[in-house]
């Protein structure tokens, strides 16, 4: 069990702060990079084959623009995720590093190529102008980074798909012997890559739509032709990633398709099952009809129709990233590992023998619960159980979830966490004194008198 360093993050905590970090990626990623380099790789082949200058000089625009997205704010928040996971759950992406080692190293060798032609084509853009020879080698330099970043992609998805879907990985010689195939083959795969494949290539087109409004300010010609061009390529993808999207959302195991209510709102709101596809149906609304009155009035259409467009098509992506994540609790893995990093097979050696003594860098004197290092045990189990999804007082605080009770009703609790109330939440690992010390320590947090309360 690797349960050190033990990272606090105060008010913000854990889950919120890496949620901004991966929701910010992806929009990078998938706009900047994998859409964007497919879509404006098309912008340029049409820019030679109509030898039309001004789009030409339009395509370098846009992917200047996302070029300082993709090499700035994407490699910055890339970064980020990879800082965020040791920190919040260094056992989950220990496991995913051993299942897919060598496939993540074929993808670090990709990646690196795409940003080597990614460079390539944008600093070269302008040394071949269109007419010249050159001009075609340079379009193959662009095609090549987008084959690169969407392959990329692909196997970053196979990794998110082992993790709510490991198939057969799970029904193997497990552990002993685990199918590494399977973990790439997984079941969600290939509907996952292509729900992702033709949004990204939607979002590039509806970015470029709203780039396009900018940068052709004096040019309706060419406002029209553009936007015109981008948006038939977000027309063609979006029946495409609803099709794949929906071919995704059945090989989700019936347990995550229960939580998607939850995932698409909130715990408070979610009782009320019209609300979260009355969030997504607007979004949705917000983003077709900015599209719609951007395609079909180029050269009139106001800023506030591109920037609807923009809102729409980000709250999507980053409702479908909220849902994804949710949607996979109590696991991290799932049917493997728990969101806490705690491995489900792991669960009854470490009820019979002790959370704390399994736990490798735990001070010796808090390896037993006692009564005068009751309260500080608990607070050790709080902070590997329990601080990858609540704080003290901030987002999630685990002191409102407990205000007012003592440390009784706080033991009874922690007995059915992963219940039918709230089948989100992993459960409990430990012996009954634990689970009394982590009683104990939250009941704490209400002051003395709570605390006084014992079992």
């Amino acid at each position: 069990m690797f349960d050190y360093p033990i990272f606090d993050m105060p008010l913000i905590g854990h889950r919120l702060l890496f949620a901004f970090d991966a929701i910010i990626h992806v929009f990078i990623s998938h706009g900047a990079a994998v859409g964007g380099s497919i879509v404006l790789a098309l912008a340029q082949y049409f820019a030679i084959k109509d030898n039309d200058h001004k789009f030409d000089e339009l395509a370098y625009k846009i992917l200047f623009t996302f070029f300082i997205l993709a090499t700035a704010v994407g490699a910055l928040t890339g970064i980020g995720i990879w800082v965020h996971v040791n920190i919040i759950n260094p056992a989950a992406i220990g496991a995913l590093l051993r299942v897919f080692f060598w496939k993540w190293f074929v993808e670090w060798i990709v990646f690196n190529i795409e940003m080597v032609f990614l460079l390539w084509w944008f600093l070269t853009w302008q040394k071949y102008p269109l007419g010249t020879p050159g001009k075609r080698f340079h379009f193959k330099l662009g095609a090549t980074y987008a084959i690169s970043s969407w392959f990329t992609m692909a196997i970053i998805t196979a990794i998110l798909g082992f993790m709510m879907t490991p198939g057969n990985w799970l029904k193997s010689e497990f552990p002993a012997r685990p199918d590494y195939l399977a973990s790439l083959f997984n079941p969600s795969w290939f509907p996952s890559l292509g729900f992702r494949t033709f949004f990204s290539i939607g979002w590039a087109a509806a970015a470029a739509m709203v780039l396009t409004w900018f940068f052709t300010k004096e040019d309706e010609a060419l406002r029209e032709k553009a936007i015109r061009f981008f948006g038939k390529i977000l027309w063609v993808s979006v029946p495409l990633f609803l099709l794949f999207g929906y071919w995704y959302y059945t090989q989700f195991p019936q347990a995550a398709k229960d939580l998607f209510a939850i995932g698409a709102v909130t715990r408070n709101l979610a009782s009320n099952p019209i609300l979260p596809w009355m969030l997504n149906l607007v979004l949705a609304a917000i983003a077709l009809l900015g599209g719609i009155l951007l395609y079909t009035n180029p050269k009139k259409a106001p800023l506030a129709v591109a920037i609807a467009l923009m809102v729409g098509c980000m709250g999507l992506l980053a409702e479908f990233e909220r849902v994804r994540e949710f949607v996979r609790k109590p696991y991290i893995i799932y049917g493997y590992m728990y969101a806490n990093g705690v491995r489900v097979m792991d669960v009854p050696v470490l009820n019979r023998d002790g959370f704390l003594k399994r736990a490798t860098f735990v001070p010796d004197e808090l390896k037993t619960v006692t009564a005068s290092n009751k309260v500080v045990a608990g607070r050790a189990l709080y902070e590997m159980q329990c601080r990858y999804c609540h704080t003290i007082n901030g987002v999630n605080a685990i002191k409102d979830r407990v205000k007012n009770w003592d440390e009784k009703a706080i033991y009874s609790r922690i007995g059915s966490l992963n219940s039918s109330a709230t089948p989100f939440m992993p459960p409990f690992t430990g012996t009954d004194a634990e689970r009394g010390a982590l009683a104990a320590y939250l009941a704490s947090l209400n002051g003395p008198a709570a605390h006084a309360v014992q079992h």
